[in-house]
């Protein structure tokens, strides 16, 4: 396997939308890819694209409970969203790409472990879904998810608030000032896994030094003390400031240089909700 190779994983779900003009909708994923074919991103030998594949119901009951059943709360766009996360997940375990980046829709980070419907968004967890599938198919112990989203990943922080071997850090906008509420330090998970939850609520307006400054002051530590076998980017971009949700200014080139410094092993797309003015442009910086 040759260092620095990436796999990508495309899949925009014409078929699933909440609204037609719901912001969560294709055109996230179509304008990123207009993007990376003008800047010849494809043309490198380094990139390699891979098709998604269909999820099995019993990869999402490895996360999940349905209730009353999880084949009645789900589309097919949904076991396509988390089968193009597994197959990131094999194709950087089977060392034929060194980093994978699945941008896929719908997200998953604010569907919980027991699932009644959408939530944010969210029906299932497709990072809590391919983190049991690692565990399951590559026995897997350590696993760190760095969740980058603005708002608070609560499914992520309920899926995996009990486990000591899955280390959770979710920086976001102070849950005081949006959706969902939560994300609190005190959040810091059950006795049996304390001090593996980790939420570090930042204050409306935060940018690229405030953001950089949490990461290399205490971030990059918790990771070095974890020491993961794995690193999973929960790869939210609304944090930017042009993001029609969210209040914060943190810009392309800022998320860029956390993804140099985070060195994920797998990313996996959640919101970003600036479609045309920011999504495109992070989303190749990330890259």
């Amino acid at each position: 396997m040759a260092k620095n190779t990436l796999g990508l994983v495309f899949f925009p779900a014409f078929d699933w939308m909440i609204s037609p003009g719901h912001p969560e909708r294709q055109e996230r994923l179509l304008y990123t890819r207009d993007q990376l074919e003008e800047e010849g991103l494809f043309d490198c030998e380094e990139i390699k694209e891979y098709r998604p594949r269909l999820a099995e119901i019993e990869d999402l009951q490895r996360a999940h409970v349905g209730v009353p059943a999880i084949a009645r709360l789900i589309t097919p766009a949904h076991l396509t969203s988390a089968g193009g996360c597994l197959a990131a997940a094999d194709a950087v375990m089977q060392r034929e790409v060194q980093r994978a980046f699945a941008l896929v829709r719908p997200p998953g980070h604010h569907a919980m472990r027991v699932v009644h419907g959408i939530r944010g968004f969210c029906t299932i967890n497709i990072e809590a879904i391919m983190v049991e599938y690692l565990r399951s198919r590559y026995n897997i112990r350590k696993i760190a998810v760095v969740d980058t989203d603005v708002h608070h990943g609560d499914g992520s922080q309920d899926v995996f608030y009990h486990d000591p071997d899955t280390l959770y850090i979710s920086f976001h906008q102070d849950g005081r000032t949006l959706y969902p509420g939560t994300g609190f330090p005190n959040e810091a998970g059950s006795p049996a896994a304390w001090g593996t939850n980790i939420n570090l609520p930042l204050l409306p307006g935060t940018g690229d030094e405030g953001l950089h400054r949490l990461y290399d002051g205490l971030i990059t530590h918790i990771l070095e003390d974890f020491q993961p076998e794995l690193i999973i980017n929960s790869a939210g971009q609304d944090n930017h400031f042009s993001d029609p949700l969210a209040s914060m200014q943190v810009t392309a080139q800022g998320y860029a240089r956390l993804a140099d410094k985070l060195q994920a092993d797998i990313a996996v797309l959640e919101g970003g909700y600036s479609i045309e003015s920011a999504l495109p442009y992070v989303n190749t910086g990330i890259i």
